[in-house]
């Protein structure tokens, strides 16, 4: 056997292979041999038929088994032999295999580029300054009493009004027909949430407890249940309550309510103290994003579509989750898979490129984790508590790809440290 190597791009080879006529010849008669054992042939007993019937009927099969054994046999030794390390399963183009004939196919496969990371030291950033912003900490204040709040039923004869909560029963109809999931009892909708179509809850507004009421819609064009998208509506709706929220009074006695507060004024200290801390967090992965932004813009390189695609499904599972998490799916978002997929494909390029050319700084400069970094880390997992810290060390001890996850990012946080010591940092406001 003779293997040859191609390089396609800097991410990219193709390793052709030939194996000689008696290789080719011999891993045929073998093949054939183990399937005329088992081939079943009317008219002849297992293992009894002609080689010529065993060859006519059972070559596509042949063929496949041929090729599996050659391609183990040749693969990996080539891979070996020229010191190829793939990123992605081969792409096999092969010619047909026949008996005293020279063997050649081909495997194309993806590998990481080499990567000679340059003028990342003095990287030019700006950095956004914390501006406290008295306006977010009322704002949290207020969505405190709104969490804190409690319904209370108004008398029978009132009226709907915007804000108020309408507790319902309805029936939707398309074409007279009642249809799925367009019905409800005793249910609760918030008047001016714009959670039901345009014209459902203006409707709503005015009527009084006890009233019933028809009402003639259209579902919007681009309505994400695509059999009802433009269609007319009628909805046979009765409200049966009116509900309007009470807010608690933000005083020392609310503070308390919140924890070990004694006054409000404490209570909007800490809440300045978490969002300082929040924007800060906000700020510094913002700066972080900058540094890796600049490295690469000062290196551009190649990366491997297989390592940017399987970015793009971590993106997209997480983002999945997400939405699962609110009751909400891509659909309901006007999206699908594939175009999340095309929306988000640099920004999982530029995630790829920036892992790459963090490890190439971090093997330049020698920066490694060591022992103690992880132990650092895993004590800071743990809380500081000794007695979960041994815990915390058992799971990663049990857990491998939990542990080379937890090394690898704690290598990118020395890195990063790296690079942001000899950074060119700048002052901005925030947008």
């Amino acid at each position: 056997m003779t293997s040859t190597v191609e390089s396609l791009s800097s991410v990219k080879k193709k390793i052709s292979f030939e194996i000689p006529a008696d290789r080719v010849t011999s891993e045929i008669d073998k093949v054939f041999e183990k399937i005329r054992k088992r081939a079943a042939i009317k008219g002849f007993r297992k293992g009894k038929a002609p080689q010529s019937l065993i060859e006519k009927h059972y070559v596509d099969v042949m063929e496949g088994d041929v090729l599996k054994n050659l391609f183990e046999e040749t693969y990996f030794k080539a891979l070996a032999e020229h010191k190829i390390f793939p990123v992605s399963h081969p792409v096999i183009d092969s010619d047909e295999i026949k008996r005293g004939t020279p063997f050649t196919y081909s495997a194309t496969v993806e590998v990481l580029p080499e990567i000679d990371v340059k003028d990342y030291k003095g990287l030019e950033v700006a950095k956004e300054t914390f501006a406290p912003d008295e306006s977010v900490v009322e704002k949290r204040l207020q969505e405190m009493r709104e969490n804190m709040s409690h319904l209370k039923s108004l008398e029978d004869g009132s009226v709907a009004e915007v804000g108020h909560f309408a507790v319902i029963d309805f029936t939707g109809y398309v074409d007279g027909v009642p249809f799925e999931g367009g019905s409800a009892e005793s249910y609760q909708l918030e008047l001016g949430s714009g959670r039901f179509i345009p014209g459902f809850e203006e409707q709503i507004v005015g009527m009084k407890i006890g009233e019933p009421k028809s009402m003639s819609l259209n579902f919007p064009e681009d309505y994400w249940n695509k059999d009802l998208a433009g269609k007319e509506a009628r909805f046979d709706v009765t409200l049966s309550e009116i509900k309007v929220k009470e807010l608690p009074e933000l005083n020392d006695e609310f503070a308390a309510q919140m924890g070990e507060f004694d006054s409000i004024t404490q209570l909007r200290e800490k809440i300045a103290e978490l969002y300082e801390k929040q924007e800060n967090d906000r700020i510094k992965a913002d700066l972080q994003d900058r540094v890796v932004q600049a490295l690469i813009e000062k290196n551009e390189i190649e990366v491997p579509s297989t390592l940017v695609d399987r970015q793009l499904q971590t993106m997209l599972a997480n983002a999945q989750n997400r939405l699962a998490q609110q009751r909400l799916t891509f659909e309901m978002m006007g999206m699908n898979e594939e175009s999340f997929k095309s929306q988000y494909r640099t920004v999982a390029e530029n995630q790829v490129k920036g892992s790459l050319l963090l490890e190439a700084v971090a093997k330049k400069e020698g920066i490694s984790v060591e022992e103690a970094d992880i132990e650092k880390k895993l004590l800071e997992i743990a809380g500081g508590n000794e007695e979960e810290l041994g815990r915390v060390k058992s799971f990663y001890e049990q857990n491998r790809a939990a542990r080379e996850n937890l090394v690898a990012h704690l290598a990118e946080e020395k890195v990063m440290s790296f690079l942001l010591g000899s950074a060119v940092i700048s002052e901005k406001a925030k947008e």
